[in-house]
């Protein structure tokens, strides 16, 4: 094969046949330290579109005259690479380099839940290659590069090991750090987390969890902890037990508008919510289009055992705040121009006043583009921190009913977020359908309003 007359084009091109696209490399070897060069070598190593031979022919060079750039391109790289093959070959790789200084990029790569392709996390490649690198220690490697890692430059790190040490079984060692004062006096990240098991018993789980109670911690919002602090005091010893950040608002709300709800059970909820929801003349909606919605039964009783005080506390409230005139008002007129705006659906959040009045909060969306999509700004997540709920319309069309209910991507928002969600649609001019959901696919359909009269 004659080389090209210009091989670095030719390498910035992943449809180039390889036999051509190594002989530039050949040309290219005799000045390794070309910049330009090493820099079409990473985009190989790491970019989708390129074969697997030639992904290989280019990480022995870069290994051999540029291991910085190539581990610094693959710490930004894998963790959301998709060429899997070639994402498995890469841990291996790193593993028999004995490449130590990767664990961290490991680490955030195993932290990216990818079910698709391998759901058990100790099956993943690169479980297999911390274990090849630092052997059968994975829970310690976490815990000390949760402790190690740079508080400020490395933030994301170390909530990614604690969310692994979670998924890893290691939450009782977690609480023990946290029941210690003597360890970690100044490490602010665990001394919010301390504060979180201390004053609500919660335990986060993951890094949006995290980043919940960490808002929370801030001085903003000190008034609302201290409500949620003696709030959560007064609640039994069973329910304080099963409480997740996304609980926090709902515990503040029923105090402030319901302070019987704290001291009722989770099978006292269990029983009136299942009288309610499925009382005569309910209606009850379901999406039914193939790709979008889920079969999965919207009712109270299909989710009975997974149902938490803090999932039944919020339908509660809900239900109320769905009765009040001035709430469906402001929901039915919002919904009327999400339908007229062909750009976007349209969303915000639910909360309660500080006189604890019902009250729905209108966010612009982050991008348009598509009128079955709403995409959540920072600024309304950030305010959903002290919210009971995210929500968002499906308001297409007034006979909308086949699309009642969370749909794939709202599954997804949810699972990453771990916030409480409410989708509201129209199933007429003039009633929109009410659904709860939450993490792990649960859904429980809230029925029917109507529209205030004018």
């Amino acid at each position: 094969m004659s080389a090209p007359k210009d091989p670095l084009k030719s390498l910035a091109k992943p449809d180039q046949i390889p036999a051509v696209q190594i002989a530039a490399m050949q040309v290219l070897d005799a000045d390794p330290a070309n910049d330009e060069y090493r820099r079409a070598l990473r985009r190989i190593v790491i970019q989708p579109g390129w074969s697997v031979g030639l992904r290989r022919e280019a990480w022995d060079r870069l290994a051999s005259a540029d291991p910085a750039g190539l581990k610094e391109a693959l710490s930004l790289s894998l963790p959301k690479m998709e060429a899997f093959e070639w994402r498995r070959e890469v841990c291996e790789r790193i593993a028999a380099a004995g490449w130590g200084d990767m664990t961290p990029t490991l680490v955030r790569a195993l932290a990216v839940p990818l079910p698709l392709w391998i759901p058990k996390l100790e099956d993943r490649p690169e479980y297999a290659a911390i274990m090849k690198l630092h052997g059968d220690r994975v829970s310690d490697v976490l815990y000390d590069l949760f402790l190690g890692a740079d508080p400020i430059k490395e933030s994301n790190l170390r909530a990614r090991c604690w969310e692994l040490l979670i998924l890893t079984g290691q939450r009782e060692r977690l609480a023990q750090l946290l029941a210690d004062d003597s360890k970690a006096t100044s490490d602010t990240l665990v001394i919010d987390l301390r504060a979180s098991a201390r004053d609500l018993g919660i335990m986060p789980s993951n890094r949006e969890e995290i980043l919940w109670i960490r808002s929370l911690r801030t001085p903003q919002y000190r008034e609302f902890w201290s409500e949620a602090t003696a709030a959560v005091a007064t609640m039994p010893a069973a329910t304080r037990a099963t409480l997740a950040p996304k609980d926090v608002p709902v515990v503040v709300a029923a105090a402030r508008h319901q302070p019987d709800l704290l001291k009722t059970s989770r099978e006292e909820l269990l029983r009136e919510l299942s009288a309610i929801l499925s009382g005569p003349g309910t209606a009850r909606y379901t999406a039914n289009f193939e790709g979008y919605g889920t079969k999965a039964a919207e009712t109270i009783g299909a989710h009975a055992d997974s149902l938490t005080w803090g999932d039944l506390a919020v339908i509660s409230l809900l239900r109320q705040g769905l009765q009040v005139p001035q709430v469906r008002a402001h929901l039915f007129d919002f919904a009327d121009r999400d339908l007229a705006d062909r750009t976007t659906e349209y969303g915000g959040i639910v909360r309660l006043d500080p006189q604890g009045r019902f009250e729905v909060v209108e966010y612009p969306p982050r991008v348009r583009g598509s009128d079955v999509r709403f995409e959540a700004s920072q600024e309304m997540f950030d305010a959903g921190y002290v919210a009971l709920t995210h929500f968002h319309y499906h308001a297409q069309a007034y006979e909308n009913h086949r699309y009642c209910g969370p749909h794939l991507g709202d599954f997804t928002y949810a699972d990453a977020t771990g916030v409480n969600g409410l989708v509201m649609t129209f199933v007429s001019r003039d009633r929109m359908n009410a659904d709860y959901y939450r993490r792990g696919r649960v859904v429980v359909d809230l029925g029917v309003i109507e529209r205030p009269e004018r």
